[in-house]
């Protein structure tokens, strides 16, 4: 029975980790402008902290096709950023492609290092 109580609370231990707000990062993008050419694209945006300091991973990446379906990447750029509670800080960052990309979107992750 003991066992049991054991397996239950660290399964719902490991339930409430993955639900808890820590588990995305709190960091917002805004203002992002972009522009893209034949082999690469720069995108310009502000990342803003939320109440807590936090290191995160942004990813910007490249997408060329018309439709979602026929949607693929074509390049991909990741910086890692520190940002003290509740600073903005701006960014620019080049992303080489392999062809002409006609999207771009930027992805902010839980720095996991």
């Amino acid at each position: 029975m003991r066992e049991r109580a054991g397996v239950l609370l660290g399964g719902l231990l490991l339930v409430a980790a993955g639900c808890s707000p820590r588990a995305e990062p709190q960091a917002t993008v805004a203002d992002l402008d972009w522009a893209c050419g034949a082999t690469r694209c720069t995108a310009t945006f502000a990342l803003a902290a939320g109440d807590d300091a936090e290191t995160v991973l942004v990813r910007v990446r490249a997408y060329a096709g018309a439709s979602v379906a026929d949607r693929e990447i074509v390049g991909e750029q990741r910086e890692r950023v520190s940002l003290r509670a509740g600073a903005t800080r701006r960014l620019t960052v080049t992303v080489p492609t392999q062809r002409p990309a006609d999207r771009l979107r930027v992805i902010v992750e839980r720095d996991r290092d």
